[in-house]
């Protein structure tokens, strides 16, 4: 059985930034949970996790207010094909 994104992604907050999440819908700005530095860093583990290339011209702050729409932001970007490559 595959991990959901949504699972991964908690556990990315959990395990890499040491931020406990209390549920997908949980709006990560107003509890305080995620700022600039977190963000920062969120970007760079979503990246490395998913194989994608997030482009800065795309980003919406409101599409990473909660883990839910972090996972919708993830899938929109594979299903467009924004997977990085292996080299």
């Amino acid at each position: 059985m595959s991990v959901s994104v949504t699972d991964q992604i908690c556990e990315l907050f959990e395990n890499e930034l040491q931020v406990s999440v209390p549920g997908i819908r949980t709006d990560l700005l107003e509890e305080g949970l995620l700022d600039s530095m977190v963000f920062v860093d969120l970007i760079m583990h979503l990246e490395t996790r998913f194989q994608i290339e997030i482009p800065i011209v795309e980003l919406e702050f409101d599409q990473f207010r909660t883990v839910e729409g972090i996972a919708k932001f993830i899938a929109e970007l594979q299903t467009n094909g924004k997977q990085v490559s292996a080299a």
